[in-house]
């Protein structure tokens, strides 16, 4: 038997916001019901200011699940898209005081929900924007291979079992597992190039990469020369985010590049160049810069409006 915090009781036996946004102009549907879980979540963002006024969701699943979807309508309201954007999956089970591993998939559906609320007040497919789920892996639950790298490059999974925790994938017929201990093995290559050590693995030098040692101010990926502006190399904000793009540089194998833009207050705009331009790579790129800036700038990055 699980074992469930308080909260998580607290949020299924009394859901917040368990409801129909009848004028709500951000929607987003994850899920399938054929798989045991589904979430709509319904959004009302003001227009002029961006704004999440109201938040409320629909759910088909377990007791998790409706309490990942109620905490999370709690989380967004008053908060701008900016901040929306920025939550995890895994702030979402803190703010429960912690999920179940088992049940880690649950807080991971509420995440894609509100990917494709935001997609989709902006016009745009969510399925379009992620290029779909890629390969599919796990024949059983219909989950794909993007998916399985996504979840493993945010929360550094390391285990077959962690996936399935995550997202399902590997808890059927089993015959996918190899298959996903690949994936994760090619994920965490790439984690290990931007610095991050895998658990129970000695770290090996990479090589053939030529970290730039240029001190000169101008763009970010230390290769292109380009010229910035005066407010965004005078930024309090630039020596770190400068530090955090070449560190990436200097770990990219496949042609990838980060370019700095321009800094103007809080705004932060990049360039990603190559594979991490679009798609899954380009969205767990951001996410590692965000995270990166995160842990130079402590509470300070929270104010920060990061773009690429």
């Amino acid at each position: 038997m699980w074992d469930y915090t308080d909260k998580v009781k607290d949020h299924f036996l009394n859901p917040r916001n368990a409801r129909v946004i009848e004028d709500a102009n951000a929607v987003g549907d994850v899920g399938s019901i054929i798989c045991g879980d589904a979430l709509r979540l319904m959004l009302k963002i003001n227009p002029t200011t961006d704004i999440i006024e109201d938040a409320a969701f629909q759910t088909y699943g377990c007791g998790s699940a409706i309490a990942s979807s109620s905490a999370l309508t709690e989380m967004l309201i008053g908060k701008s898209l900016a901040e929306a954007e920025k939550i995890t999956n895994q702030q979402i089970a803190d703010y429960l005081g912690g999920l179940p591993a088992e049940k880690m998939h649950c807080s991971v559906m509420g995440r894609e929900a509100l990917d494709a609320a935001i997609a989709n007040y902006h016009g745009k497919s969510y399925e379009h924007i992620h290029d779909e789920d890629g390969e599919i892996i796990c024949h059983c639950f219909g989950v794909g291979a993007n998916k399985i790298k996504k979840v493993v490059w945010e929360n550094h999974l390391t285990t077959v079992e962690e996936v399935t925790n995550y997202t399902k994938a590997g808890g059927g017929c089993q015959s996918c597992h190899m298959r996903i201990e690949e994936i994760i093995d090619e994920v965490w290559v790439d984690l290990e190039r931007c610095g991050v050590p895998r658990p129970g693995f000695a770290q090996t030098p990479i090589q053939g990469i030529k970290i730039a040692t240029t001190t000169d101010k101008t763009c970010g990926c230390s290769t292109k020369g380009a010229a910035l502006d005066a407010a965004t190399l005078e930024s309090p904000y630039f020596e770190k985010v400068d530090s955090v793009v070449k560190e990436l540089n200097a770990g990219f194998t496949d042609g990838s590049s980060i370019e700095i833009q321009g800094i103007a207050n809080n705004d932060v705009k990049l360039k990603f160049n190559g594979n991490i331009a679009s798609g899954m790579m380009h969205d767990m790129t951001l996410n590692f810069v965000k995270s990166k800036l995160e842990a130079l700038l402590g509470d300070q990055a929270k104010s920060l409006n990061i773009q690429a």
